[in-house]
């Protein structure tokens, strides 16, 4: 061997054992270890010493000794010039490892078979990634009751669960690489929702919304939307996860309670015109804040339709009066005042009356009857002076 030869070889043998993540060994050609380096040696945990002359089989869980994987392997890499595979090998502690193994034949100047070169890498890091991955879209396929989807920072469509499909019905085909505001509205997507929700999300971290959103058919459903962003392991915006479920059923319903309880409220504090501009409003049952709200409106759009001058206020229905119940009467008593009616309170208890006294609210500027009957009379003599022009109606309570 020539001086140069000898320096190729040297060079040649630094440059393999400088390759530290790679196995990367030779074989004769029945397939036992003929050389072996630092990379092999810490894939495998096996010294030279230990493993040169051994076949390469020792590498080979049980399973695939058994079945004489090595030897098909051989086999078609010489049918083949080259085999290349995945699976599990095993370390000198018994432990696995999933590799990545080549397997080339080595021939001579007459193109005899002298052996094999075989390089391996551990990829077990990356097959956990991908199992993990893989189960995260199984499970992720396995909900059908919600949309998760991924996005790009753009905003455009990278994943699509049956879920999705459900909700919107389109395939993954007819979505992947389009931008989310496809589901959108016209007028929000002409409003610039969608890119104002991810920059939302962005910025603080989460944004939740309730909105319209649009199927393939063009039909209209009610969502409730929670968009998070995706950071990359140095923090940078990578995209989005977007979670969405349809709350239309939930909204109607609420919908319908709403008319309900408006309904109710209508019916519980009805507003009767008894004589001409006298109004009479029986309250029955207990007044908070909601039911007094809408009784003063429904007051006032009656005062205004029929021009009354006197409003009965009877209270015979209500239960008890606290410091509550006769804020509210009296915030409508002053509402019907600016609209120029004078209030007459009736039904007026004798516990009722010492209530009021008991809690010091002032009624002195309200005129009171103990009867419907009486603040009925009271009313008409209002409206009768009034029409003598002797009575102003805006004054009438001062």
């Amino acid at each position: 061997m020539g001086q140069v030869e000898v320096e190729d070889e040297i060079l040649y043998r630094q440059m393999i054992d400088n390759i530290t993540d790679y196995e990367v060994i030779r074989l004769v050609p029945q397939g036992r270890v003929a050389t072996w380096h630092t990379g092999a040696q810490r894939l495998t945990g096996y010294s030279a010493q230990e493993i040169i002359g051994q076949p390469m089989s020792v590498f080979y869980t049980e399973e695939d000794i058994q079945d004489g994987m090595a030897e098909r392997e051989m086999s078609t890499a010489t049918r083949e010039g080259r085999f290349e595979t995945e699976g599990w090998r095993v370390r000198r502690d018994g432990s696995r490892f999933w590799a990545n193994v080549v397997l080339g034949p080595i021939r001579g100047d007459t193109g005899d078979l002298v052996g094999y070169v075989k390089i391996a890498r551990d990829l077990s890091a990356r097959r956990e990634q991908e199992q993990s991955l893989l189960a995260l879209e199984m499970m992720v396929d396995s909900i059908t009751d919600y949309e998760v989807i991924r996005l790009d920072r753009d905003g455009n469509v990278c994943s699509w669960n049956p879920g999705a499909q459900r909700l919107k019905q389109y395939t993954s085909q007819e979505v992947l690489g389009r931008h989310v505001s496809m589901f959108y509205t016209e007028d929000d997507i002409r409003g610039g929702l969608a890119e104002r929700e991810m920059a939302a999300a962005a910025r603080v971290g989460r944004f939740e919304t309730e909105g319209w959103r649009v199927r393939k058919d063009g039909t209209r459903f009610w969502a409730n939307v929670v968009i998070s962003p995706i950071r990359d392991a140095a923090g940078e915006l990578a995209g989005y996860v977007k979670v969405a479920r349809d709350l239309s059923e939930r909204r109607e319903q609420e919908q319908l309670l709403a008319r309900q309880r408006d309904e109710i409220l209508e019916l519980s504090t009805p507003v009767i015109q008894v004589w001409d501009k006298v109004l009479v409003l029986p309250i029955i049952g207990t007044l908070d804040s909601l039911r007094a709200s809408r009784l003063t409106e429904s007051l006032l759009e009656r005062i205004a339709e029929h021009q009354a001058e006197v409003v009965i206020l009877d209270v015979s229905g209500v239960p008890a009066i606290d410091t509550d119940v006769a804020q509210h009467l009296l915030k409508t008593v002053e509402a019907a005042r600016l609209m120029g009616s004078a209030s007459v309170l009736s039904g007026v208890r004798p516990e009722t009356a010492q209530a009021i006294v008991h809690l010091g609210i002032d009624l002195r500027g309200l005129r009171s009857r103990s009867t419907l009957k009486d603040a009925l009379q009271v009313a008409l003599q209002l409206v009768a002076a009034g029409d003598d022009g002797r009575w102003d109606p805006v004054t009438a309570n001062d």
